[in-house]
Formats: C-alpha cells, sequence, structure tokens
C-alpha cells in the first residue's frame, strides 16, 4: 500500500530521531498537508521572511525606499551569522543591500538594522496580526535574542572573549530563545505557509514589491535542507533558521512554470550530547539536514506530475 505524503514525512521524522513541525502547500491545486502543522516553534532566522514581507509592505506605503543608505555603527553588530561586523563602521548599505544579505546569507546585523528602519519588532509582529497571521510572534531581534543564550555573567564580555566562551561552556539551552510560547519568535508551519502563500499570491503587496521578494528569496545560499536532493535547476525561494538544535527551512518550491510547492519545516534534536564534540556534532547535524532534505524530496515528487 502507498504511502501517504504526511506518512512518508513523520517516517522520515521518526527515523532521523527529530521532533517537526512540516506543513506542505501545493498551489495550484490548493492541496494541503501537514505534520504537527498546528505547533508552535522558535523561529530562529525564518523570522527573516515576516521582516521582509513587512519591509515590502512599507515600500509600497512610500514609508520606505530601496535605495535609502542607512550608516552602520558599532553598536548595530550583532553575533551570528553574516559578515557586516567583520566591516568598518560608517558603512552604509541600502535597504535593498540589508535585505538581501538579511535573506542570502542570514546576517544578524543587517537584520536588526531592517528591524530598527521598520519601527522595531512590534511593527513586524503587529503587521503579522493585521493580516490575520495570529500565529506568528515577533519580540525580538537577532542581538535581544542571541543574548538569552548566555549566563548574564558573560553577556558583556567583548566579542572575542565571549567566543572563547562559548567553547568551553555550553549555551543556556532552558531560556527565552528556546521557548515555544508568544514572549518568544515563534511560529507553526502552517502559519509561515500562509505567509508564503500570501506573498507569492499578490495579497499582500504586488507588483514590483511582489517581485523584489521573491528575488531575494531565490538568491539563497544556505541550500543544504529542504532543497538538498531536489534535482539541479530546480528553484527554490526560501530561507532557512539555526539556533542551537532548531533547524528550519521555509520557502517555495517551483518544479514548473505552473506547478508550485510551498514547505516550511521546523525542526528540532537534543544537541546537547553533541556540542562539544565536533566531529559527532557535523555528523548529526548532517543526519538532520539530510532527513529535511528526503522531506524536500517527498514534497516535490508528490505534486511533480501536477502540470
Amino acid at each position: 500500500m502507498t504511502k501517504s505524503l504526511a506518512e512518508t514525512i513523520a517516517g522520515i521524522a521518526e527515523a532521523a530521531d527529530i521532533h517537526v513541525g512540516v506543513a506542505v502547500w501545493h498551489i495550484e491545486s490548493g492541496q494541503q498537508v501537514d505534520v504537527n502543522g498546528d505547533a508552535p516553534f522558535p523561529m530562529a532566522s525564518t523570522f527573516k521572511i515576516p521582516i521582509l514581507a513587512t519591509a515590502c509592505r512599507q515600500l509600497v506605503g512610500g514609508e520606505l525606499r530601496l535605495d535609502t543608505r542607512i550608516a552602520m555603527s558599532d553598536d548595530d553588530k550583532s553575533l551570528g551569522s553574516g559578515i557586516l561586523p567583520y566591516f568598518e563602521s560608517g558603512l552604509q548599505p541600502t535597504v535593498r543591500d540589508l535585505l538581501t544579505l538579511m535573506i542570502i546569507i542570514s546576517d544578524n546585523t543587517a537584520t536588526d538594522m531592517m528591524v530598527a528602519a521598520l519601527g522595531g519588532a512590534a511593527a513586524i509582529e503587529g503587521y503579522m496580526q493585521e493580516i490575520g497571521l495570529s500565529e506568528i510572534y515577533f519580540k525580538h531581534n537577532c542581538k535581544e535574542l542571541l543574548r538569552y543564550l548566555f549566563p548574564d555573567e558573560v553577556l558583556d564580555l567583548p566579542l572575542e572573549e565571549l567566543i572563547a566562551w562559548s567553547a568551553k561552556h555550553d549555551i543556556m539551552r532552558d531560556g527565552l530563545a528556546f521557548s515555544k510560547g508568544p514572549e518568544n519568535n515563534v511560529c507553526t508551519a502552517k502559519a509561515m505557509n500562509k505567509l508564503l502563500h500570501m506573498i507569492y499570491g499578490g495579497e499582500l503587496f504586488d507588483g514590483d514589491a511582489r517581485k523584489i521578494a521573491i528575488d531575494i528569496l531565490l538568491k539563497q545560499q544556505f541550500n543544504v535542507r529542504l532543497s538538498r536532493f531536489l534535482p539541479l535547476g530546480v528553484k527554490v525561494a526560501h530561507k532557512t533558521g539555526t539556533i542551537g538544535g532548531i533547524r528550519n527551512d521555509s520557502g517555495i518550491i517551483k518544479i514548473s512554470d505552473k506547478n508550485h510547492v510551498i514547505l516550511t519545516i521546523f525542526s528540532e534534536w537534543d544537541e546537547r550530547p553533541f556540542w562539544d564534540k565536533p566531529a559527532a556534532h557535523h555528523q548529526r547535524v548532517f543526519e538532520v539536514e539530510s532527513a529535511m532534505g528526503e522531506i524536500g524530496l517527498a514534497a516535490y515528487e508528490a505534486f511533480l506530475r501536477r502540470d
């Protein structure tokens, strides 16, 4: 008997020993499938999709311009992914530059500069509530969120010393950064799919703003999760997210011009036994991301012949 897509996804997750929230939405037919799709998960950097949506809405409203330059200060620099912290303060990237860096290499400094330009975290969450996505909570920029990974006594250490501390101590895995409540940046897989569907369909903004959002998502540089095992040349407009044992990916798979699948994979696994064992940690990440790739391939193949 042929397994359903939901059964296949659940089996992949069980085999990889990961807890997942997965939602699949075939755009053209409207068919939806999910596994724990209503369960809240920490978004990690997939929260940059709501930021991108808010920015595009403000572009349409004239509150924001792509060519506006925003000066970066040392105080803007954030821990984690990205390249802007390695540049000198005074650099003046455009809004387009910041949005691109925020999505395609998940630059945390670019993200926080955009959050500030948009009016703070409350503006992003407020827009999500306004468009009916009440399951999306956005309370913290990157710098604030990452602070919850470390105990108070080391928070004010210089960056080099904090990195050295992290080599000998595990992060705080029971803190707010891993909370699934509304005090954290959390979302359900189905709500993230809905946001992507609204972006793709032009429901939130159309014309140039829609094109900007999709084009930036298509330039994603981290492609070892939901797109890992897709055939060469298949385009995916997506955003990944990582924090501790959280590994997420959310995007739109273009099977053909008239065949698209939205897929969100939120996953978590117990990183504690591996954090100070580099070889074992790399192997475990490989297993988790390969499982995400298997889910991506299963979703792709399920709708491959729907043209």
